[in-house]
């Protein structure tokens, strides 16, 4: 059985506009189910560091206790920065 070169072209088409379409929608950007909630701010006062930041975060979790910890007030030194103290952020239940 012969096909029409017109039902050929229309199939083709149909499958490329329905291929086009998929990976348009799987590389949609995908935006996050929550907000930025700020857990901490810098408020020592000593004059050896720079303040205002909090760096180097890093997240440990165990179960369902999440833990944060991070750099307060960065210290400039001889061999390397370091921190005028360190911070950690609990879950609200545990803290």
């Amino acid at each position: 059985m012969k096909r029409s070169l017109l039902s050929v072209c229309t199939g083709t088409i149909l499958f490329i506009s329905a291929a086009v379409l998929v990976a348009v929608t799987m590389a949609a950007p995908v935006h996050a189910q929550s907000s930025l909630t700020r857990i901490s701010v810098d408020n020592l006062t000593n004059t050896d560091s720079d303040h205002k930041t909090e760096v180097e975060p890093d997240t440990f979790a165990w179960g369902n206790t999440i833990v944060s910890a991070f750099h307060v007030g960065r210290r400039p030194g001889s061999i390397g920065w370091g921190s005028a103290d360190v911070g950690f952020r609990l879950p609200p239940m545990a803290a």
